[in-house]
């Protein structure tokens, strides 16, 4: 009998990219997969951890079945025992503590998947929850937080118009090895390389060589986590040279002259004793960027997890401003959602902890230690962890673990036993986002983050393994459980058990499964029909173009109606930055230890790949600057201890002369050795960086809740 070969196309949910994809499956098995040569967006790219999809999928340590722990051991259990267990052990905390006592982490990559993610928020509110821990204060928060300074709303974000821009300053990013943050752009170097064969110029601002910037452009080394005082030397220099669009500011913005005022003492000259670039070089970078007729300047990871990642953020967006580069076709442009974007939350609620402030209604990750720990009302019971590993990603893992065994409960959702997992009392067995149906996350969906603006809708391209189950289903049916209305609403609820027996039926079915209805009111809300139509349309669906011009005036959403380029509370800040000057340069001759993303690696989940870890990619390194090591008398290969304070680990040492001397770096998401549900991460070396990483509220940033992970002090010695 001969099993047809199904050819099906979809888009790639692990990153920002949304690569389009055409899987093969045979008999509910992938056996292959492509870049989809037909996508409106991607047109043919994909990078190889998307073509490596049916790995995870496949893999033999899939969770197929709910597991429980019973006398420290993982035994299987039915889905009615967990769900009724589950939902008394949640029923019972919510009476004792209240909402508060109810926190939940979210990773990736589900977090680029649109219905889990909106689920999880619907699951907490069920219990007046508010406490949701994401990967965003390790990566991008700051973002956030200076996106409602400036702009009036966490959601309102710019990006640079790659297509069209004839100068751009790339600060912190590296999209050889991780495509490029807060933007859709598939083949991100191809399209950079476009830059320059318009006559137009790339520079790389980095600690590191970067693979991107071997590639092209020009590099422009830089001491790590001095990026606050570069920015305020590149604005000292726009205002002295009087290259301000002074009728555009008036229009369309306040706050400039605290900008002059502020920016006033920070000469090239001065900020090159901390940063290490020179004057001259700074200048001639400002020079060509008032040249370009449309120039961007961007950042990424590599400035968001420094300790001023708002500020850098906030002076960044300053100068794409005021030098009339904002709404500029080559400029940034200010992104275009498909859907409605939410209404605000209105003020930001307050950790009980330091009275950290959320950010985006997300709390930092960097206290969530603190959260589950400290005693008093508002202490967390119960965690929900869904398609994370914090234990690895998080700052302070040791002590997280702690806090882990302190809970009452913990309940993992995943598609693997990782190392968070290990720590919890039930397991449960989501599903793959190849076995979702799904449209692009909110990034692009809500904010509207793409230079081509497109929309993909999806089918699943697999039935689930084995017990598996949708998560918009486990946390309707905990609810029910321990007695509390989905989202909160009853009406909602009542809806979603119709949805489920609906579900149930056989042709119908397969059609209104709950998340399916859910996804076609989406689309209906941006007038691009129901699912029916958008099934149609396998390679997506070109949309209108960005419109240079229609965000100024029109679309800001602060009070004002303008850019606000003077947050109070960043002024505030900025008067204090003599002081972090001195500590700069009084930090001069030791090491900072940086970030350092891998082609084969995303985080801490695709090291349970064969392929991924084989050969020198077993574990991860110290990289560090030949002079450095050999003041340290260090070889390659031999084992060096990396200390943060009183904190220490052991990894092989790699020589590096693409690293800027002084600077030295240990790749994160690696330790997998105690991880009894990863055969092929648990065989591999390394360390977990994140455990010298510090942790708490004196070690975020204020204001962002960013956790401090790159430009870290460290000491480096033989071990």
């Amino acid at each position: 009998m001969t099993v047809t070969v199904k050819h099906e196309k979809t888009i790639c949910r692990i990153c920002e990219a949304q690569c389009g994809l055409v899987v093969s499956t045979q008999d509910n098995r992938i056996v292959d997969i492509q870049p989809n040569v037909d996508h409106v967006a991607s047109k043919g790219y994909a990078c190889i951890k998307g073509l490596k999809m049916g790995d995870f999928v496949h893999s033999p340590d899939r969770l197929t079945q709910p597991l429980k722990k019973v006398d420290g051991q993982f035994v299987p259990v039915t889905w009615d025992q967990a769900i009724a267990e589950i939902g008394r052990k949640m029923k019972a905390i919510h009476q004792k503590g209240g909402g508060d006592s109810i926190a939940a982490y979210m990773g990736n990559p589900i977090g680029f998947s649109m219905w889990p993610t909106t689920m999880m928020t619907f699951f907490l509110k069920a219990f007046d929850a508010d406490k949701l821990f994401t990967p965003g204060t390790q990566d991008c928060a700051n973002k956030f937080a200076g996106g409602e300074r400036l702009f009036g709303s966490p959601n309102d974000q710019v990006f640079p118009d790659i297509d069209h821009t004839n100068l751009l300053i790339v600060v912190g990013s590296n999209p050889v090895i991780s495509k490029m943050s807060f933007i859709t752009l598939p083949h991100p170097m191809k399209r950079l390389g476009e830059i320059e064969s318009r006559g137009g110029k790339v520079y790389w601002i980095n600690p590191r060589y970067t693979e991107s910037a071997k590639r092209l452009g020009v590099h422009v080394p830089i001491r790590a986590d001095t990026d606050v005082f570069f920015f305020l030397g590149f604005l000292h220099e726009v205002i002295r040279r009087g290259a301000v669009d002074m009728a555009h500011v008036q229009r369309y913005m306040n706050g400039y002259d605290s900008l002059v005022e502020l920016s006033q003492p920070w000469s090239p000259e001065r900020v090159a004793e901390v940063t290490h670039i020179p004057a001259a070089t700074l200048r001639q970078i400002v020079t060509d960027y008032l040249a370009a007729d449309g120039a961007a300047i961007y950042s990424s990871t590599g400035v968001n997890q420094g300790s001023q990642g708002l500020m850098v953020y906030w002076l960044q967006e300053a100068i794409n401003a005021i030098t009339g580069n904002l709404d500029k076709k080559g400029g940034v442009l200010a992104g275009k959602g498909i859907f409605p974007a939410p209404p605000s939350a209105g003020k930001a609620p307050r950790s009980r902890i330091s009275d950290v402030p959320y950010v985006n209604s997300i709390i930092p990750a960097g206290i969530m230690a603190d959260e589950i720990l400290t005693p008093g009302p508002g202490k967390v019971r119960a965690l929900f962890n869904m398609a994370g590993n914090p234990l690895l990603t998080c700052a302070g893992s040791d002590r997280l673990a702690s806090a882990f065994e302190d809970l009452e409960l913990l309940v993992c959702i995943d598609i693997v036993r990782n190392e968070t997992a290990e720590y919890a009392d039930y397991i449960l067995p989501g599903l793959h986002s190849l076995e979702r149906p799904d449209v692009p996350f909110y990034f692009f969906s809500f904010m509207g983050l793409m230079p081509v603006r497109s929309f993909t809708y999806t089918e699943p391209m697999l039935l689930p393994p084995g017990e598996c189950r949708d998560e918009g289903l486990i946390f309707r049916q905990l609810c029910q459980s321990a007695g509390r209305p989905i989202a909160g609403s009853r009406i909602f609820g009542l809806l979603s058990v119709a949805a489920e027996k609906m579900a149930k039926m056989p042709v119908l079915g397969k059609k209104t499964t709950l998340d399916r209805i859910f996804l076609s009111l989406l689309t209906r809300s941006g007038g691009l029909g129901g699912l029916r139509k958008l099934r149609r349309f396998a390679d997506g669906i070109l949309l209108e173009e960005n419109q240079p011009g229609d965000y100024l005036g029109k679309r800001v959403n602060t009070l004002s109606g303008k850019v606000e380029l003077a947050p109070s509370d960043l002024v505030e800040r900025a008067r204090g930055l003599d002081k972090l000057f001195a500590c700069e340069k009084g930090n001069t001759g030791r090491l900072k230890l940086i970030q350092k993303r891998e082609r084969f690696t995303h985080n801490s989940w695709a090291h349970n790949v064969r392929e991924f870890v084989q050969g020198n990619r077993h574990t991860n390194y110290l990289f560090i600057h030949p002079s450095d090591a050999q003041s340290r008398s260090l070889s390659e290969g031999d084992t060096a201890k990396v200390s943060v304070g009183s904190k220490a680990i052991e990894v092989p040492v790699r020589l590096d002369e693409d690293l800027l001397p002084g600077t030295i770096s240990v790749p994160h998401g690696w330790g997998h050795q105690r991880a009894r549900g990863l055969s092929v991460a648990r065989t591999t070396g390394g360390a977990n960086v994140n455990i010298i990483m510090p942790d708490g509220p004196e070690s975020i940033e204020q204001g962002s809740g960013m956790s401090h992970m790159n430009g870290v002090i460290a000491e480096v010695d033989r071990a």
